[in-house]
């Protein structure tokens, strides 16, 4: 019995030891100042403006919801949602340059009403 579980530790980190993890190590380059929305909650089929305030040069802004759509780019994107959205979405902007990357989230609940 003792062996399985030496062998299942033994796999285990080795699983772990592999997996390349994110740098979310912050740049001294890049700074968030805030990343806000106008409407929170919002109604299903209504929209929010999600800005994203920031220093840096030569910003690469990447946006990405759990649920819902994402229009627009750079520092402003409008987000909608649908009926299969309902409850607590997650919206990240990833800045990147090349002296690296941070990014920020913000969560918004989508209504049904």
């Amino acid at each position: 019995m003792s062996k399985i579980y030496f062998v299942l530790i033994l796999l285990a980190v080795s699983l772990l030891a592999c997996s390349k993890k994110k740098d979310s190590t912050p740049s001294a380059d890049i700074k968030i100042i805030s990343l806000t929305t106008s409407v929170n909650p919002v109604k299903v089929f209504d929209t929010a403006v999600i800005t994203m305030e920031a220093v840096g040069d030569n910003l690469l802004y990447t946006w990405k919801a759990n649920h819902g759509k994402l229009k627009g780019s750079g520092k402003i994107v409008k987000y909608s949602a649908c009926y299969s959205c309902i409850g607590l979405n997650t919206i990240t902007c990833t800045l990147s340059n090349s002296t690296g990357a941070v990014s920020d989230t913000v969560m918004i609940r989508v209504l049904n009403e």
